[in-house]
């Protein structure tokens, strides 16, 4: 199996975990004794399906090649999502019929724990401009910040719920902190083809453009323009423009 099939299977293995994650919160949603939690699991269910649709552009720009490879070894990351689906699977057999708000928010904690591999980070940072929405990283943020609020809205004194909010809100920042990390990995491993004449540079897409454009597409880096002293004396020579 070559790398584009293997990656394009990473893609239909995400994509798989968040239709898993659209039943679980349904199942709490049905399950909840707490009505406060149900609503809430059920506007958890809403927010997957979203997920679930930008999965589902992601997997048909893959199979279409307009998305690179972004793993060195996608193999191992198919084999830890297969593993994670099928720890969400035990989950959901063991929720019972009836749950309380505690019970109901700690299975939560464990379905997410499962959805927030960091292959998912990795690729909202890499593939972010090539969906056309919004930034599915920042999507993914505001869906676990909610979860956390509501965890400890509800459990406000419980030091077992505020713990694992915590350990949720860290493991998510330091996924986006790995996916940045990898992008820059990434692109200092890989030689950029530049034109010899303009100067413009090929991305990954096989586009040209600026080289401004495409450092700031690959890191956090900004560009502000001046002007160098060589530049200086041979467009504007009536100005006395000397070095220190």
């Amino acid at each position: 199996m070559n790398g584009h099939s293997t990656f394009v299977r990473t893609i239909e293995r995400c994509l798989s975990i968040e239709e898993k994650a659209v039943k679980g919160y349904k199942v709490l949603s049905d399950r909840s004794e707490n009505e406060s939690a149900r609503l809430f699991f059920k506007d958890m269910a809403d927010q997957e399906r979203q997920h679930v649709a930008y999965w589902s552009r992601v997997l048909e720009l893959a199979n279409a090649g307009r998305i690179q490879n972004v793993f060195d070894r996608p193999d191992r990351i198919i084999d830890d999502l297969v593993a994670a689906e099928q720890a969400v699977d035990r989950l959901l057999a063991d929720v019972p019929e009836r749950t309380g708000a505690k019970n109901a928010f700690l299975t939560a904690y464990r379905l997410e724990f499962y959805v927030l591999h960091p292959a998912f980070a990795a690729l909202f940072h890499l593939q972010r401009s090539e969906t056309g929405d919004a930034s599915p990283a920042d999507l993914y943020e505001g869906h676990i910040h909610g979860l956390i609020s509501e965890m400890k809205r509800c459990c406000p004194v419980d030091p077992e719920i505020r713990l694992i909010a915590d350990l949720m809100e860290r493991l998510w920042a330091a996924h986006r902190e790995l996916a940045v990390q990898l992008a820059e990995i990434r692109s200092l491993r890989h030689l950029v083809p530049i034109c010899m004449h303009c100067k413009n540079v090929r991305n990954d897409r096989g586009f040209w453009g600026k080289v401004e454009t495409y450092v700031e597409a690959h890191s956090h880096m900004e560009f502000s323009h001046g002007i160098c002293p060589d530049c200086m004396r041979k467009l504007h020579p009536q100005f006395d423009f000397k070095t220190s």
